[in-house]
């Protein structure tokens, strides 16, 4: 695991905050993105809207702690990362209007209350990635339950559905959290940073901890991430118009190189292309003629 002076541990520790406290994190401004490039014979994707948190708005990954959307596995146009704006591009031959539709903090809930921005763009494509911040909480006890996140994630499906007939919706699943606390579980200096931050104590509080009770709950936490992912697949299985990704967003195996030095937490430019790489194939299934 990589070293850095515990020193810097407050000052990375508030960009984990960008999670875990939603209602206190600034929101950036964020433009929408397009990829100028000229269009070729393709499916047609006019405008592109991605639901998201810090993730997709690329928080952390350009070595500071500010949202950086070039770096988004969703909107960036950071070669390194090969976005799915540019791979629809390159590959497909579309040149979509891309919205950002992201807070830092988001959970379901907040993607269920954006049902009408949404609609706004009236996006050909809807992108999707939810969950990581329902589970990822200051206190277990403000973890969204499972039967919750359900309701609220079918609720936001079906809004968007109704709002916008004839676009395609892709769900993506959530990533694997409980890599994040592996990763850094044996490394002092990643604990010392987690423990100053009050945010995703529900799995990253005491994270050196092998106390049964700690073990217990951050168990407990995996079981919700998983139940979290089942009510994603189940909800799109329900609407003929949209793609879930089975999982594969989830299967995403982050290595040390996938997650930003400023604060262990959100993903590097390595991690948003793994992020791409895993969605690629259920958006490409999901434009396809």
């Amino acid at each position: 695991m990589r070293h850095r002076a515990l020193a810097a541990a407050a000052l990375a520790a508030s960009a984990l905050m960008a999670i875990g406290c939603a209602a206190e994190a600034p929101e950036p401004t964020v433009e929408p993105v397009a990829v100028t490039e000229t269009p070729r014979s393709a499916p047609a994707v006019g405008a592109m809207a991605v639901v998201g948190d810090s993730i997709t708005l690329g928080v952390s990954a350009c070595g500071s702690q500010e949202a950086c959307p070039q770096a988004s596995w969703a909107i960036g146009s950071e070669p390194e990362v090969d976005s799915i704006l540019q791979r629809i591009n390159d590959e497909l031959g579309a040149s979509p209007r891309a919205t950002p539709i992201a807070r830092l903090g988001a959970g379901v809930s907040y993607g269920a209350d954006s049902v009408d921005l949404i609609a706004s763009t009236g996006a050909d494509l809807v992108l999707i990635l939810l969950g990581a911040n329902d589970a990822c909480k200051p206190t277990v006890d403000e973890v969204t339950p499972p039967e919750e996140f359900a309701e609220t994630y079918a609720t936001m499906l079906t809004g968007i559905a109704d709002a916008l007939p004839d676009t395609r919706i892709v769900a993506l699943s959530v990533p694997d959290v409980m890599r994040l606390w592996e990763l850094g579980r044996t490394d002092p200096e990643t604990v010392a940073m987690w423990g100053a931050s009050p945010s995703c104590r529900s799995l990253l509080a005491e994270a050196d901890s092998e106390d049964p009770a700690d073990i217990e709950r951050r168990d407990a936490i995996a079981d919700t991430v998983d139940a979290y992912d089942a009510a994603i697949s189940a909800a799109c299985d329900a609407l003929e118009q949209c793609t879930s990704d089975a999982g594969a967003v989830h299967a995403v195996v982050f290595e040390e190189q996938h997650v930003s030095e400023v604060d262990s937490f959100h993903p590097s430019l390595v991690g948003q292309a793994a992020l791409a790489e895993a969605a690629w194939p259920v958006v490409a299934e999901a434009i396809a003629p």
